[in-house]
């Protein structure tokens, strides 16, 4: 990924510099060693103190910071794989008022230090700016200056800065080490590995009963009027796990069609039936919805996935015409489709409480998660936004949703750009640009009617876009190549 090298002139600076690498190169057996020999040595000597966990946090960071360094996008992803089983478990306290060195915090501040500091030093060509870049950091401001209006202090910042500086953060990684389709598609299989363990998991929940990773444990396991169970490990609530559903559907029937090989279509066609059976787990209607909106929008754009969106009307058709009855009197169906209170229903009064209480502040925000505390105040019945669309409008006011609508509506234009052939060195096809509006309609569509409480989703959503839109094809460079082994170091008179 570090083979962006833009022209470099020699100079006496390089020649010391192209030195030490090459002494260090030669000494690296001896380094690995006496590395090895220490860090196990402390590891061994940590486990066996007071301090375990402390030795487990370090250690396990070290592997995901030492992966970064020597392989910066898989060392991304694999954060970004793994950030909902072992975050909690990665945390390096730093004691009372200071913030804590989290695995999400230290990957993605690595990452990003990293590519500047190549970019400085001529190692790394960045991405230019383009109008996404601009508005995204309007949008970061406007998110950023609600700090200043909470009471929470150092923790509305660290809350800030989790939440939403982090996915942007993942985007302007994602685009600078995306260069071909290959590194593409490894952010692809990110996504499904992470929509495959989740499907699994929700599986093996609703049938054992088993909690793994409970999130709170002050929750509710199953709906009141039907007792049907609601997921409450890895993501923390059936929302969480529809909108990591409905990212990889798009993707799994791309990746479906696009293959030739029997037994790769069978393979996909299996992953395929596992997302879609997490997904039915869900139980929530705001994901059905979301889901055949994406297949909707998809066919229009997508012609070799409309023969296929025909043949599954088809079988729902005819499924539907044998197995209606058992269908309409099953609890699922009377409790999640049939219910008096719908979707948009049960969550109406929240949100015009919401707007009333944006209304006191309607440029600034009242500021992140604050809602709840003026609700209380107020005396609403429903302390709760229920959508983060308004979430953000009430947090961060007219500063951060105008921006937070830019971005979202540049991803269509963008997308629109590439699906015509109007960029340069693009990556993506135009089936896949149907792919990429198909997530984020699916991304629009479940969070508008529940809040993200997990900034991975996020960094989801932007990881995509900046593969797939904003990431471009290395341009072949036509400087001529400098090898350290061909700079001649002549004595100085």
């Amino acid at each position: 990924m570090w083979n962006r090298i833009g022209p470099i002139s020699v100079s006496a600076r390089q020649r010391v510099v192209a030195a030490v690498l090459m002494r260090l190169h030669n000494m690296r057996e001896g380094i690995i060693t006496v590395v090895a020999i220490v860090g196990g040595a402390g590891l061994a000597f940590g486990l066996y103190s007071p301090s375990q966990d402390l030795t487990i946090a370090i250690a396990g960071t070290s592997v995901y910071l030492v992966t970064i360094l020597i392989a910066p996008l898989k060392g991304l992803l694999l954060w970004m794989v793994t950030q909902p089983v072992l975050e909690r478990y990665l945390n390096i306290s730093l004691g009372y008022g200071i913030p804590d060195l989290s695995l999400s915090r230290l990957c993605i501040a690595l990452i990003t230090v990293l590519l500047l500091a190549r970019a400085a030093v001529r190692l790394q060509r960045l991405q230019p700016v383009n109008k996404f870049d601009i508005v995204v950091l309007a949008f970061m401001v406007g998110m950023f200056q609600t700090g200043f209006r909470e009471t929470g202090g150092m923790r509305s910042f660290q809350l800030i800065f989790d939440h939403y500086f982090i996915p942007v953060l993942t985007y302007f990684a994602v685009k600078n080490l995306v260069s071909d389709r290959r590194s593409m598609y490894l952010v692809f299989y990110a996504i499904l590995f992470m929509a495959l363990y989740s499907a699994v998991y929700a599986i093996y929940e609703t049938t054992t009963g088993n909690v793994l990773l409970l999130k709170r444990q002050d929750t509710l396991f199953f709906y009141r009027e039907a007792g049907l169970r609601i997921l409450r490990g890895i993501w923390g609530s059936n929302f969480a796990f529809g909108r990591v559903f409905i990212m990889a559907i798009p993707i799994l029937f791309y990746l479906y069609l696009k293959t030739s090989s029997p037994s790769r279509k069978f393979f996909w066609a299996i992953c395929l039936a596992l997302v879609f059976g997490g997904m039915y787990l869900t139980y929530k209607r705001a994901a059905w919805i979301a889901t055949v909106a994406v297949t909707f929008l998809m066919q229009f754009f997508y012609p070799q996935f409309r023969r296929l969106f025909i043949v599954l009307l088809v079988i729902v058709a005819v499924a539907i015409a044998f197995y209606g009855d058992r269908i309409t009197d099953s609890t699922v169906y009377t409790s999640r489709i049939k219910s008096e209170s719908s979707t948009i229903e049960g969550r109406t009064e929240g949100w015009e409480n919401g707007i009333e209480v944006w209304s006191t502040s309607p440029l600034r925000g009242i500021g992140v998660r604050q809602y709840t505390r003026r609700a209380i105040k107020a005396g609403y019945a429903d302390h709760d936004l229920e959508s983060e669309h308004l979430e953000i409008l009430v947090s961060a006011g007219l500063f951060g949703f105008l921006p937070y609508i830019g971005w979202l509506l540049l991803m269509v234009y963008d997308g629109y750009r590439h699906y015509r052939g109007w960029v340069a060195g693009s990556l993506a096809d135009p089936d896949l640009i149907a792919v990429f509006w198909g997530i984020l309609l699916g991304y629009v569509i479940t969070v508008s009617t529940s809040q993200v409480n997990n900034m991975v989703i996020i960094a989801m959503l932007f990881a995509v876009a900046g593969a797939v839109i904003y990431a471009r094809r290395e341009a072949v460079s036509t400087q001529p190549e400098i090898r350290p082994e061909s700079v001649n170091i002549v004595p100085l008179t």
